[in-house]
C-alpha cells in the first residue's frame, strides 16, 4: 500500500509543482471527493492511502481555495450550481493551491491513477462516477 508521500514525490519530481501545491492540491482533491463519495467508499479510499488523511484534514473548510483567483472560481462554482458549480469550485481550490493551469490536468490524472493504484480500479470507479467534477479535469 503506497502512501501519499509517494504521491506528492512524484507529481514534485515528474511535473515540477512545488510540494506544498501539490499538498494542497490533493486535499482539495479529497475534500471534493468526500463531499460526492458515499461515505464508506471514501473512508475505504483514505485508508488504501496512508497519510491521506492528514491532507484531507489541512483542506479543511475552504472549498474555494486562496488568492482572489481561487475565491473567485469558488464563488461563480457556488452560483452556478451543480456539476458545473462544482467542476469551477475544484478548478479554483486546485489553482489557490499554488498549481499552475497547465499543470492542473496532469496533476489531477495522475492522483488519479494513483488512488486507482491503491484502492483498486472498481472502487474507484464508484467513486469517480459520483464526482464529474474531477473527471472534467483529467488531462
Amino acid at each position: 500500500m503506497a502512501g501519499i508521500d509517494q504521491f506528492i514525490r512524484s507529481a514534485v519530481g515528474e511535473l515540477g509543482v512545488p510540494q506544498g501545491a501539490a499538498e494542497s492540491g490533493v486535499g482539495s482533491i479529497l475534500k471534493t471527493l468526500q463531499g460526492s463519495a458515499d461515505q464508506q467508499d471514501f473512508q475505504q479510499l483514505i485508508s488504501s492511502m496512508p497519510g491521506a488523511d492528514a491532507l484531507l484534514a489541512k483542506a479543511g473548510g475552504s472549498s474555494g481555495g486562496g488568492g482572489l483567483l481561487g475565491q473567485g472560481m469558488g464563488a461563480l462554482g457556488s452560483m452556478l450550481g451543480g456539476g458545473a458549480g462544482g467542476a469551477l469550485g475544484l478548478l479554483g481550490a486546485l489553482q489557490g493551491s499554488g498549481l499552475s493551469a497547465d499543470s492542473l490536468g496532469p496533476f489531477v490524472s495522475k492522483f488519479v491513477e494513483f488512488a486507482k493504484s491503491s484502492a483498486g480500479q472498481a472502487l474507484m470507479g464508484k467513486i469517480l462516477g459520483k464526482a464529474p467534477e474531477l473527471t472534467k479535469l483529467l488531462g
